[in-house]
């Protein structure tokens, strides 16, 4: 649901039938659920700022006490963006997930030929291979001899 409106929209309403349609997404909602909360948490905690981790310098950096950062740098971030990050990567994750989820429920809809069925396809397919190759192969000779009579 879109948080203005209070209404779902389109891309939640298609994730949650996908959901509902794939096998094994029990936790699919929760995940979701969890995200808006850490999404909202976020929002309400704009004003807090967190240290970002930084690399130890050596003893023998020569930077004084009293000097600021870089103006480059920012050695700090606001919780509301080290949040939106973290939302950000498991989104990713979820994404591969679920595509993941949704090729072994493909995969589980397929039928599968037998061995006889299978042995059959495959001397369909290499005959009909052979048969092009040769119409190939007959084109290929005649319009050879075409030019060299044209062009001789």
């Amino acid at each position: 649901m879109s948080e203005k409106d209070g209404e779902p929209n389109g891309e939640q309403v298609d994730a949650e039938r996908l959901d509902a349609e794939t096998p094994g997404v029990d936790d699919a909602g929760a995940l979701e659920a969890a995200e808006a909360g850490v999404a909202d948490e976020a929002e309400t905690d704009e004003d807090k700022v967190v240290a970002t981790p930084t690399q130890r310098r050596s003893r023998s950096s020569s930077r004084p006490a009293g000097r600021t950062p870089d103006a480059g740098s920012s050695p700090t971030r606001s919780r509301a963006a080290a949040e939106r990050e973290r939302a950000a990567e498991q989104r990713k994750k979820r994404d591969v997930g679920r595509f993941l989820r949704e090729v072994v429920a493909e995969l589980r809809k397929v039928i599968w030929p037998g061995r006889k069925e299978l042995i059959t396809y495959t001397t369909v397919v290499i005959i009909f291979v052979a048969v092009m190759v040769a119409i190939v192969a007959g084109l290929d000779l005649l319009f050879a001899q075409g030019v060299l009579a044209v062009f001789g």
